[in-house]
């Protein structure tokens, strides 16, 4: 059904036109069309195209902000909110243009040491302390920003090491989230945490499910932040029988794959969904001792076939200088969802957040940082609401 803002609205000319309204003989073909139909045809587009399409007047910026509107049409990548634990209900943000502001969400104002723990698709993943009748207890929450919505998760019932945290959802194929707990063990004479099993809980059931480890082998997780929620698994990079080069996948219901192979020489580097395919990017060392980095697409998931798809020497990264130990100094952010872009930060003299464009090869300083260890999670808004985050 319409709202009062798509029954009617000013022309360019100032006057109302009604969805049904004639139109008059002075309009072109796209003023002839009324805004349902007009939000329509744009929720059709790629939110990269959306992005354009707002430059096309004042009235169709209007009908992308609408808040009747927005919830229908594709977003893209607003910015990053900040890992740490929040300072006076507040989170901190930094958005794609590099500047940096503090949100307050209405549901932070009652609860103790905060902190975001994930983000996927629109939504938050927080920790968060509350008053019990023992002093405060821990819980999980997840909510949507955009919309205030949030939901308060039961306490799982395990207290002991956890090598992971992760947010699962996926709008287009449910309207249902999970999260993942990997609980782990202390590796003596490695560096990570060995998994012991998998607790997941799933908004539709509003219940953990506990899943002992159901693999042979070990599985230990990498020191890298990277994960990513495909084809029902949380894929993340590990060290399986204490070989480098692995991806690990597990699913909802304990059971996980490690025959998951990266690209030859990569055994360390950085898994994220862009473009709606898996991508791994790391840095490689040719013959003439030139460091690179490389990025690699997997177009085709089920054969597990990487494609090279960018290369690059470091130096261009870095404004032509060279730093032998690369590791200690680059931290990857992220890969934008919808186009070639990368997000990284360099910590020398100065913490710097930066954005790489694979297509034109341009490098863009965004921000200067105060915390290089902090995680930064990209944030593309959802405006739909949840029946699972109604409290």
């Amino acid at each position: 059904m319409s709202t009062p803002a798509a029954r009617s609205r000013p022309s360019e000319d100032g006057r109302i036109r009604s969805s049904s309204s004639p139109p008059s003989g002075s309009e072109t073909a796209a003023e002839r069309l009324t805004d349902d139909l007009l939000v329509e045809i744009l929720s059709r587009v790629p939110a990269k195209s959306l992005c354009r399409f707002k430059c096309v007047s004042k009235h169709w910026l209007g009908l992308t902000n609408d808040r009747n509107y927005r919830r229908k049409l594709p977003q893209t990548l607003t910015g990053f909110y900040q890992g740490n634990q929040l300072v006076d209900s507040a989170l901190p943000f930094t958005n794609v243009s590099g500047s940096r502001h503090l949100t307050y969400p209405a549901f932070l104002s009652n609860r103790r040491r905060v902190k975001v723990m994930d983000c996927c698709n629109g939504l938050l993943l927080c920790s968060s302390y509350v008053a019990g009748n023992h002093g405060d207890e821990f819980r999980y929450l997840v909510c949507n920003p955009a919309t205030e919505e949030w939901a308060e998760l039961p306490y799982c019932g395990y207290s002991g090491l956890v090598a992971t945290e992760r947010l699962c959802f996926d709008p287009a194929v449910s309207p249902h989230f999970h999260v993942f707990l990997l609980p782990g063990a202390c590796m003596e004479d490695q560096h990570g945490y060995c998994l012991t099993g998998v607790h997941v809980y799933s908004s539709e059931t509003g219940s953990w499910v506990h899943k002992e480890k159901r693999w042979s082998g070990t599985i230990d997780v990498a020191n890298d932040r990277s994960t990513v929620y495909l084809n029902g698994y949380l894929h993340f990079c590990a060290i399986v029988d204490g070989s480098d080069g692995r991806l690990a996948a597990v699913d909802k219901e304990g059971e996980a794959r490690t025959n998951f192979y990266v690209p030859d020489g990569l055994d360390v580097g950085f898994i994220q969904l862009s473009q709606g395919c898996l991508h791994y990017a790391g840095f490689d060392t040719d013959d003439d001792n030139v460091v690179r980095l490389l990025v690699y697409v997997l177009k085709d998931y089920d054969r597990k076939e990487w494609i090279l798809k960018h290369s690059v020497e470091t130096s261009h990264l870095l404004g032509g200088r060279h730093i032998e130990y690369l590791d200690e100094y680059f931290d990857w952010i992220a890969i934008h969802p919808e186009c070639d872009l990368i997000f990284f930060t360099v910590a020398q003299e100065d913490i710097t957040f930066m954005c790489y464009d694979m297509d034109s090869g341009q490098v863009n300083v965004l921000c200067n940082l105060e915390d290089s260890q902090q995680a930064y999670f990209p944030y593309v808004p959802l405006y739909e609401e949840l029946q699972s985050l109604h409290k």
